[in-house]
């Protein structure tokens, strides 16, 4: 398709929360006990109270790592055990599912949507507005997407920085003591049971779809060999070689991949102004949003154009996906929860499912770090306000990777 002039971005709908008390008690109830079946928590009561203790009168953040499909469903708990009114920033794709009947839903549990990869300031208001009003808890993901790597937090967005310290800023024009917290929250996922069988079968099934024949290979190098299969690479097939040397060559090959579809697709559309040395993941989310703008106007294309865009943005998801494909995560003695999170990737890609499904049942472990008081930084704010909120973005998110180090 060649590249089109098209005209200012079209606003695609903001969904503001709407809490509905019958509603979140019956999803609480229902996610308890769901979750006592598949994904135990496991939350020492000193973190506990942390949450149920704290000042009713100040704005609170909880961010949390995002690894797993699982992990909203680990804040309605939390909300639950602490008895606090939680309000959620979620992508505005997730709006539109079933018809738009999952967004009806999403409202009543205290979910609003985002615009990723857009100027959502409608969005950015509303978390201020939530953080100000001091009751309950704003949550938020700030890896934005689901990585599928337990062991490992990906790189942080820095909204959670402003929203608190532009909260901060804006009550104390009134009120001078008023400040807002961040709480770090680590989430971590443990199988109960061994899945070397569950592997096995997995794997096996994943080679029969890619037409690959392995034998007496650990699991480490069947998944190395199928990573290689479907980067359209040579099959590995020299057992003497350095496996943290095959693993590297698969990481370059997975950047070259990623580098070659996003190019694909950004020489389309050289009147967005994207900056080249921006994250992958960041460069893709705004060229989605801006197509997903576009194929809200019905009647401006061609069935074939809204063809090409819908392609595009399958194309940019896929880049987006390909983050979490790390090939040095299974490096030396890969746990079985490292190798359960590479083949359900893998598994997604090969038999194009949404959302791969956990190999088995499994414990949650949850860690709350000490709140960190944002009016600390309220003057170098002032000062510099990107620079700051990186660094602070930075300490969270290092934070949050100790804590997950640190469970046992």
């Amino acid at each position: 398709m060649k590249s089109t002039d098209f005209s200012a971005n079209l606003a695609t709908g903001f969904r503001p929360a709407r809490h509905n008390r019958l509603i979140i008690w019956t999803i609480r109830l229902w996610n308890a006990i769901d979750l006592a079946r598949h994904n135990r928590l496991r939350l020492d009561p000193r973190d506990l109270e942390i949450l149920e203790n704290f000042p009713k009168d100040s704005g609170l953040i909880l961010t949390a790592n995002h690894s797993d499909e699982m992990d909203p469903r680990i804040c309605i708990e939390l909300s639950r055990r602490a008895h606090l009114r939680f309000t959620y920033m979620i992508n505005a794709e997730a709006f539109q599912e079933w018809h738009g009947l999952y967004g009806w839903l999403l409202q009543r549990l205290g979910d609003f949507s985002v615009e990723r990869g857009g100027s959502d300031q409608t969005a950015r208001r509303y978390a201020v507005d939530i953080v100000k009003k001091g009751h309950g808890a704003l949550i938020m993901f700030p890896e934005g997407e689901i990585s599928y790597l337990n062991d490992l937090v990906q790189p942080f967005k820095t909204g959670a920085i402003h929203i608190g310290l532009q909260a901060i800023t804006e009550t104390r024009e009134t009120n001078p003591s008023w400040t807002a917290y961040l709480l770090p929250v680590a989430i971590k996922y443990y199988y109960r049971k061994p899945i070397g069988l569950i592997l096995d079968k997995k794997i096996r099934a994943i080679e029969k779809r890619l037409l690959i024949q392995t034998s007496f290979l650990t699991f480490q190098e069947k998944i190395i060999r199928i990573m290689a299969k479907i980067l359209k690479r040579q099959e590995i097939t020299n057992r003497t070689q350095i496996i943290s040397e095959q693993l590297a060559r698969l990481e370059e090959q997975i950047r070259l991949i990623q580098a070659a579809l996003l190019s694909k697709v950004e020489t389309q559309y050289p009147q967005l102004q994207i900056d080249p040395k921006a994250r992958f993941v960041d460069r893709a989310q705004k060229i989605i949003f801006f197509l997903r703008e576009q194929l809200s106007r019905k009647k401006l294309f061609s069935p074939e154009t809204r063809i090409q865009l819908q392609n595009n943005i399958k194309d940019l998801k896929k880049t987006i996906q390909m983050a979490g494909w790390q090939p040095q995560y299974i490096e030396l003695a890969p746990s079985q929860e490292r190798l359960a999170e590479t083949v359900m990737k893998l598994e997604r890609e090969v038999f194009k499912l949404k959302t791969p499904r956990p190999l088995g049942n499994r414990d949650c472990l949850v860690r709350i770090g000490h709140p960190l008081d944002l009016s600390r930084y309220v003057e170098l704010y002032k000062k510099d306000p990107s620079t700051l909120a990186h660094r602070v973005t930075e300490e969270l998110r290092n934070n949050i990777q100790s804590l997950i180090g640190n469970m046992a």
